[in-house]
């Protein structure tokens, strides 16, 4: 494992509050001449975050971080998800939801397989909220460099076990999704998997991926359904979209005994609203393809669902309306040419 960050990726990192250059020094840190602010390097991962992640401080984020690291010297990736998730966690995770979620992340990289035609390939991939970085493991082929970015330290070194793993390199940014820290222009597709539904501005993040993205470039996401069927995926609780905002928190808290905060699910019209707001077009909406990974979790009603779904899938007329209640979005937008531009 090296510290040193990749030249490639150093030369497109820019001032999150500024945009300005930031110059590399001695592998500690990053300078912006422009502004003068300084951002640490920890453990090879630049720190360039405006925010600390919403759900931890940035003390304890940095130290849930540093269990991690030492356990990555010896535990491989699967075994250091399950540590993870044995640590506490903010809220408090119920024991059934953890077990699922860590099943989850261990088969992630097979959900990705599903659409990771979906992003094209290309110079320059982004990864926006990667979490453990399935997606830009599954994409590497697909592009000359991957770069994963998210606001949470502790899970990019989860990243980062997973990318050295496989024997790919781990380019990871610690960021904010509406103040990513790269250069206008630079990225050929920029991509979220459960992001925009965590974010108390998901129209800022759209508007900040369609800055980093270049002409024809396009913006892929995947997020959960407000007006979904289905049970809320974070919570696991039936019918949570379709109350209004304020009740949310509250229904949840008395279904199932969770705190139900930062999360703002997105239906379909939403999202073309914000895409047309930062000039993006030709929205394209695709209804998710049910992996064998999801399969094996899926039990009774849920189950019989998801063959409902599947079959319907299949059929043209049903198709619309299923995109409008599926339990997630799957979209892409692109990003026109510049007036004045010679393509």
């Amino acid at each position: 494992m090296t510290n040193s960050l990749d030249p490639r990726l150093v030369a497109i990192l820019r001032c999150p509050h500024c945009k300005g250059i930031l110059q590399l020094e001695r592998e500690a840190s990053l300078e912006c001449r422009a502004c003068s602010k300084a951002y640490r390097i920890v453990h090879g991962i630049p720190d360039l975050r405006v925010y600390e992640d919403p759900l931890i401080s940035l003390e304890d984020d940095f130290a849930k971080g540093e269990k991690i690291h030492l356990q990555a010297q010896s535990l491989g990736f699967a075994d250091l998800v399950r540590y993870y998730w044995s640590l506490p966690t903010y809220p408090d995770t119920p024991i059934e939801l953890r077990d699922r979620f860590i099943n989850h992340v261990l088969k992630d990289e097979q959900r990705c397989q599903s659409y990771a035609h979906r992003l094209g390939s290309g110079d320059r991939f982004l990864e926006v909220g990667c979490g453990t970085a399935a997606l830009t493991k599954v994409v590497h082929g697909q592009f000359k460099l991957a770069v994963g970015c998210d606001v949470a330290f502790r899970w990019l070194l989860v990243a980062r076990k997973r990318l050295e793993e496989a024997g790919l390199p781990a380019n990871l940014v610690c960021c904010c999704a509406d103040y990513l820290p790269f250069a206008a222009d630079s990225f050929d597709t920029v991509a979220s998997v459960a992001v925009l539904e965590r974010l108390d501005d998901s129209q800022a993040a759209i508007s900040e991926s369609a800055r980093v993205l270049r002409s024809r470039g396009r913006v892929f996401a995947w997020t959960a359904n407000r007006f979904s069927v289905a049970p809320e995926p974070h919570v696991r609780v039936w019918g949570v979209g379709f109350l209004p905002r304020r009740w949310m928190a509250p229904y949840v808290k008395l279904a199932r005994g969770m705190a139900y905060d930062h999360i703002n699910l997105l239906s379909i019209w939403e999202i073309r609203r914000y895409c047309r707001a930062v000039g993006l077009e030709r929205l394209e909406l695709a209804l998710p393809v049910i992996s064998d990974a999801d399969w094996s979790h899926l039990r009774g009603m849920e189950r019989l669902a998801a063959h409902v779904f599947q079959l319907a899938a299949e059929i043209s007329p049903l198709a619309g309306l299923l995109r409008i209640i599926s339990p997630v979005i799957l979209f892409t937008a692109y990003k026109p040419v510049a007036t004045g531009v010679v393509p």
